[in-house]
Formats: C-alpha cells, sequence, structure tokens
C-alpha cells in the first residue's frame, strides 16, 4: 500500500470553525457590554477569605484543561510522526499554526493595549476586580514585587488571573488547533488492491474519528468546567440578596460560552463526518457483492455501520448535555 495521503482541499475545512470563531469575536465585540458597572456594593463585607474558594476552583480547571490540551496535542504530534505524504503533513503543520495564531490573537491586543477591555469586564469590571483584591499571593508584599509570571502589581490575583488566561489562551489555541487537524488526519487515503483493504482504511478511519470526537468533548466539557470557574470566582462573595442576580448574569454567559464551544466542535466533525459516510457508501455501491449480499450487512461486518443520521445523532449528543445543562440553569460543573 503507498503511503498515507490527505487531500489538501480537505483542509479547508478548517475554515468552518474559523468562520466560527470570527462570529464569536465579532458578536463578543460588538454586541456586549465592555462594561455592565455592576455595583460593588453587592459584595459582603468581612469574608474577604471566601475569594480563596474561587481561586481554589480556577487553578484546579486550569490544571485539568492544560493537561487535556497537551494530551491532545500529543495524540496529533504522534499521528504526524507516522509514515505521511509530505504534503499532508506540511498542510497539517500550517493549519495548526494558523489556529494558534488566531488564538493568540486577543492576547496580543491585550499587550499592545493593556488598559483595553478583558474578558471579564462584561461580569462587572469593578466587581470582579475588587473580589480578586481581597486576595493575596505569597511574596507579594508591594506591588514592584515579582512572581515566577511577573510582576505582582496593584492587585496580585488579578495579575495571577491576566498571566494564567494568556497562557490558558495559548494551550487552547494548540489543543483546537490539534483537535482539527487530527480529525482532517481521519479523512487519509491510500492506494488499495481491493475493496476489502478499502473498507478495512475507511474502517480505521472511522474508528479514528470517534477518538477525536470523544477528546473533543471532553475537552469541551472541561474548557466550560474551566470558563465557568472564573465566571464564579466572585460568586461566593455577592451579599445573599443579589446572589441569585449576579448568578443569573454568570449562568447566561456561561451559556454563551457552552454555545460557541458546542458550534466549534461540530463546525470541524460534521463535514469529516459525512465525507467517510459518502466514501463509504460510494465503496458498498461500487463493490460485486453478489445477487444475495446484502449491502448493509456487508459494511456493518467491516466496522462500516452506521449512516448519516447516525454520525449527526452522535456529534449532538456528546455536545447538547452542556448546553442542556445551561440553559436548564442546572450546572453541577461550576458549583
Amino acid at each position: 500500500m503507498s503511503i498515507p495521503r490527505v487531500k489538501t482541499r480537505c483542509f479547508a475545512i478548517a475554515l468552518a470553525p474559523i468562520v466560527i470563531f470570527w462570529m464569536h469575536d465579532v458578536i463578543s465585540g460588538q454586541l456586549f457590554s465592555k462594561d455592565l458597572n455592576v455595583p460593588v456594593e453587592i459584595l459582603q463585607d468581612g469574608r474577604h477569605w471566601m475569594e480563596s474558594a474561587g481561586r481554589f476552583r480556577f487553578l484546579s480547571a486550569t490544571w485539568f484543561f492544560a493537561a487535556l490540551t497537551v494530551l491532545a496535542v500529543a495524540l496529533v504530534i504522534r499521528d504526524l510522526a507516522a509514515p505521511m505524504a509530505r504534503a499532508t503533513r506540511a498542510a497539517a503543520t500550517l493549519t495548526m499554526g494558523v489556529i494558534l495564531m488566531l488564538a493568540l490573537t486577543a492576547t496580543v491586543k491585550q499587550h499592545a493595549d493593556p488598559d483595553g477591555p478583558r474578558i471579564y469586564h462584561r461580569l462587572g469590571e469593578d466587581v470582579f476586580e475588587t473580589a480578586l483584591s481581597y486576595g493575596n499571593l505569597p511574596g507579594c508584599n508591594q506591588p514592584e514585587d515579582r512572581w515566577f509570571l511577573g510582576q505582582c502589581g496593584e492587585n496580585p490575583v488579578l495579575s495571577l488571573f491576566n498571566r494564567v488566561m494568556d497562557i490558558i489562551n495559548g494551550l487552547a489555541g494548540l489543543g483546537v488547533g490539534a483537535l482539527i487537524v487530527g480529525m482532517i488526519l481521519c479523512l487519509q487515503t491510500q492506494e488499495t488492491r481491493n475493496a476489502e483493504e478499502e473498507a478495512a482504511l475507511l474502517a480505521q478511519n472511522l474508528t479514528r474519528m470517534r477518538r477525536q470526537l470523544y477528546l473533543s468533548s471532553l475537552i469541551l466539557t472541561f474548557g466550560m468546567f474551566f470558563a465557568t470557574s472564573w465566571m464564579y470566582w466572585p460568586l461566593p462573595l455577592v451579599t445573599g440578596a443579589e446572589r441569585d442576580a449576579y448568578g443569573a448574569l454568570i449562568l447566561a454567559s456561561a451559556l454563551f460560552t457552552g454555545t460557541y464551544f458546542c458550534l466549534l466542535i461540530l463546525s470541524f466533525y460534521i463535514p469529516v463526518a459525512l465525507v467517510l459516510d459518502a466514501r463509504v457508501r460510494a465503496l458498498t455501491r461500487s463493490t460485486d457483492l453478489g445477487s444475495d449480499a446484502d449491502p448493509d450487512e456487508w459494511a456493518a461486518a467491516r466496522g462500516l455501520k452506521g449512516g448519516t443520521s447516525d454520525l449527526l445523532r452522535t456529534g449532538f449528543a456528546v455536545t447538547a448535555p452542556i448546553l442542556a445543562a445551561f440553559a436548564g440553569g442546572i450546572s453541577p460543573i461550576s458549583l
């Protein structure tokens, strides 16, 4: 058999998640208030130690999400290290690079304009910064002191948040790029001698596609855990009278983020699933199975079971629970 390759035009599938990313950026920048001016009076006095509850959740979510993105990158590096056509490897590497650059756009803008809007401003700049100012970092006694990620600043915990968010933006770009490229590599082809070899290759591609989908779902779930961890950071400090109102704002923001994540995953899974399904049907039609053979049974016996509806159902099944949880107001991963 020849060296595996993916047709270069298949990497155009990456344009779909890029469009989703662009639409999310437009909606966030033009349709959301950059600062809701939530009054700091909703924060409780005398319970400053409750800031640590949000920090523990944020750092644990960061650790887990970072580990998952590294796993996704490691798996795609393993795939790229396998025998593969040079053009395919180059296209895959370029695609990952483009996705990473797009993910780092927000970080570059914020470093170019330190006083510009931050992601937490849509939940109330003053509330968020005041809540985080109640905490401290070991070794940060003066604003000019330094810790391992940089200068402490006037609000050391807020500096921690901003630096970690910059790191996660980069890791998320690598992780999403790896997921997209890993999914597209499921479309690899080889010159085969007969229908059995082609069916075996298609079955292998379908298995890899499901692996990528489940990994994407896992990263989606803990990506939402990470997103809600920073959104809910100030909530333990909010007074009981305002807790429900501010919680509703956070929940709505989390629902928007979850919608974006789900659409992002479906945007690169569905095209690959449809292409593979079309190849299975084309193989079944072109293979001489004899008058008594059932094409569906022949395909199922070779691991090619399922059609378009099953593939779509699987994709929505792994993303819908996230949206259902937030749309229904139930968020066990964030409480």
